[in-house]
């Protein structure tokens, strides 16, 4: 399997993305960039003005990639009372997280603030704890920021609850509550920067897709009607050429009991039987194809919904289950 990503096409979203929201970038690139790999870093960060990730571990492998700021979703901040890294931001959401993180060093730090999720974040006691904190020590957060746990829906509800909690001075240095839906966000304030994730990667109307996934053909045959293909007992009712392609469940083609397809030469041609662990069987008859030649699980964005809506889940999930053996080839 192998995931090709176009470079020129994310850099080009994150510009059309920046017009339109005309704040600040944040360009997150958690869970190895969406499945399109931590190294898509380095070749867009003259284009963002800092990058978000969900743990230690990611940010320190960012360092390498970039000097721009590194922020770090809430949770444990356990790591980062052990190491020390100017460039890192990591994020607390109450007074015992922020003098842990203060006492190893760290003099930047970003504060969750709950606004209807309940998820992470502080709640109104615990932020006002750490606005005490703050001006006692004279500090100020790097960022203040917030998650929408209903995009459009819950948009207008936790602005304004963001807006109220985020009055005192010491938290309106750098505030961001949007992620990618933002570009459907007419008429409003987008406070100081915008995280964006899945729009950067193209799928977000007006974006481009940039990464497609395939694998090489390495056998053609020709099996006959009644004969039966892959485990089980899937039988052939028509003679056909089937081709068995190199990828499977552990490239991150799940078995599911929908009908997928994988596209050679733009065709559509279905999966035969379920896929192993390794390689797929599709049914190319007609196709004047042969092996060596790529076959693709994902070569637009139609076929990254098709299989998210087989799978029972989101695009995401999809995009993030090619993380394993999967050769990454940057263009």
């Amino acid at each position: 399997m192998q995931t090709v990503i176009d470079l020129s096409r994310m850099r080009h979203n994150i510009r059309r993305f920046r017009a339109r929201t005309g704040n600040g970038f944040c360009a997150v690139v958690k869970s190895d960039a969406y499945g399109h790999g931590i190294a898509t870093a380095c070749y867009i960060e003259p284009l963002v003005d800092c990058f978000m990730v969900a743990t230690a571990d990611e940010a320190i492998a960012l360092l390498a990639l970039t000097r721009k700021p590194v922020l770090v979703l809430g949770g444990d901040v356990a790591p980062y009372t052990r190491t020390y890294e100017p460039q890192i931001i990591p994020t607390v959401y109450d007074c015992a997280q922020l003098d842990g993180v203060l006492g190893a060093g760290y003099k930047r730090f970003s504060v969750e603030i709950d606004t209807g999720m309940h998820r992470l974040g502080a709640d109104e006691r615990r932020l006002a704890e750490i606005v005490s904190y703050c001006k006692e020590r004279d500090l100020k957060p790097y960022s203040v920021y917030s998650h929408l746990y209903g995009g459009m829906s819950s948009a207008t509800v936790q602005a304004s609850e963001f807006e109220r909690l985020t009055v005192d001075p010491i938290l309106r240095g750098k505030r961001h509550l949007y992620c990618s839906c933002a570009l459907d966000l007419n008429g409003f304030d987008l406070f100081d920067m915008t995280r964006c994730g899945i729009a950067m990667y193209g799928y977000h109307s007006g974006m481009d897709i940039c990464m497609k996934t395939r694998a090489k053909i390495v056998a053609l045959n020709y099996v006959s009607k009644g004969e039966r293909v892959g485990y089980g007992d899937h039988i052939l009712d028509r003679d056909c050429l089937i081709a068995t392609v190199r990828c499977g469940y552990a490239d991150g083609l799940r078995r599911c009991d929908k009908q997928l397809y994988l596209k050679v030469r733009g065709v559509r041609c279905p999966i035969i039987g379920v896929p192993c662990m390794d390689l797929c069987m599709i049914d190319v008859t007609g196709l004047q194809c042969r092996v060596g030649e790529y076959a693709y699980l994902i070569a637009d964005k139609d076929d990254a919904e098709y299989l998210a809506k087989c799978y029972g889940t989101i695009v995401y999930e999809v995009l993030t289950g090619f993380n394993g053996r999967a050769e990454r080839i940057y263009v």
